[in-house]
């Protein structure tokens, strides 16, 4: 074993040390109750009709500093001819914002790329790599897939290129890690259609049949390969949102949260066990409420990790954090963020995203209230260290 898989493993270890004497119900609810305490929030930005959209709301710190918050913006509705790539930035940690502005992502707003939108801002090092799709009308008209680079905390940036392989159509790209090996691992829900129509081009086949999996490298984001194809259910016509996320477990396994929509209300789960290279052919149920929307996961060291999630099965209200210290099996720690939207219960809270402090204090997050409000979420974090 490494030194540095050794210190992880200690680091993992003195977590759950910590936290087993600091366990019982009452224990939860009163760190939960002071974290609350310290949270902040901010509207980053309110649209109005006929342009009121938001979605896929993604925050970053940037290698300068900074924060960026990528939105899919554009039209009242989602997905939409009208939908394009917004932007917004923060130089005082999310306490004031930039006016939104459109984000040229290097295609032209008509044809087979009018439709614009980011779903993943990877930082590492001084390299951001945005995560983009396009289309022509609907995910279901000629969506293809793409990235492009930024080394100067966007600045400037690079053409964009495809996304390698099969994946350059009909994928979405979520939320990436980094394993302790150094290498990139990156989520895809990518949509292969019916079996009866596997002779047809990709994008002339009916909309479904989603499947999971993941691309590593190993040099850097250079060259990639890809792993698994993860399926929910033997129905080749099933369509739904899939929104994957990863974790790296303690001893190198490779945890994936699936949303499953209209299967049970619950998030999905698959597991590889020798890093990401293998993948079970299903993934399975949890008992975690899910009413069918994107929850993330956010690695804190060891078996640690925090997922911002609607634990509702039938509404995308409230939004919550929970945290697991033993790899994802329970979730002692859980506190509501936002009770409701802003517009009241009937109203949606989505797509939660965004990163953790360098110091494990915050774990700072973006996300859509009701489709039209971007707001800004510092949510605290309970002790994470031996005291």
């Amino acid at each position: 074993m490494t030194m540095r898989h050794t210190i992880s493993s200690l680091l993992g270890f003195a977590f759950s040390a910590f936290f087993c004497g600091h366990s019982s119900a009452a224990d939860w609810e009163k760190q939960a109750a002071e974290d609350a305490k310290h949270d902040r929030k901010v509207f980053a930005y309110d649209g109005i009709t006929p342009n009121k959209m938001v979605c896929d709301t993604t925050l970053r710190e940037l290698p300068d500093g900074s924060w960026i918050l990528f939105i899919l913006a554009g039209g009242d509705t989602e997905p939409s001819p009208l939908n394009y790539t917004g932007v917004s930035r923060s130089h005082d940690q999310g306490k004031t914002w930039s006016k939104l502005e459109r984000f040229d992502v290097g295609f032209p707003r008509e044809g087979k790329t009018i439709g614009q939108g980011p779903t993943e801002l990877m930082i590492r090092g001084q390299r951001a790599t945005l995560f983009f799709g396009t289309h022509s009308k609907h995910w279901a008209n000629d969506w293809r897939s793409w990235f492009l680079t930024s080394d100067d905390s966007f600045k400037t940036w690079s053409k964009p290129h495809e996304v390698p392989g099969r994946l350059k159509e009909r994928t979405f790209i979520r939320n990436h890690i980094i394993a302790r090996d150094g290498r990139i691992i990156i989520p895809f829900q990518h949509y292969i259609g019916p079996d009866a129509e596997q002779s047809k081009p990709p994008l002339e086949r009916k909309f479904t049949n989603p499947r999971n999996g993941v691309i590593m490298s190993g040099d850097g984001g250079m060259t990639w390969t890809e792993h698994g194809n993860i399926r929910l259910t033997t129905n080749d016509l099933y369509f739904g949102w899939a929104e994957n996320n990863l974790a790296e477990l303690n001893d190198g396994r490779i945890a994936m949260i699936i949303r499953a929509d209209r299967l049970g209300g619950v998030l999905y789960y698959a597991e590889s066990k020798d890093g990401g290279r293998t993948w079970p052919e299903f993934a399975r149920k949890t008992d975690i409420p899910n009413p069918g929307s994107k929850a993330t996961l956010h690695p804190l060291g060891g078996d640690t990790v925090a997922m911002l999630h609607n634990p509702n099965p039938s509404h995308r209200s409230p939004l919550a954090l929970w945290i697991s210290f033993d790899g994802l099996k329970t979730w002692p720690y859980r506190r509501v963020l936002v009770p409701e939207s802003s517009d009241g219960p009937k109203g949606r809270l989505n797509y939660p995203d965004g990163f953790v402090s360098k110091d494990k204090q915050w774990l700072h997050f973006a996300y859509d209230d009701n489709r039209h409000r971007a707001v800004y979420y510092g949510a605290k974090l309970p002790p994470l260290s031996t005291k």
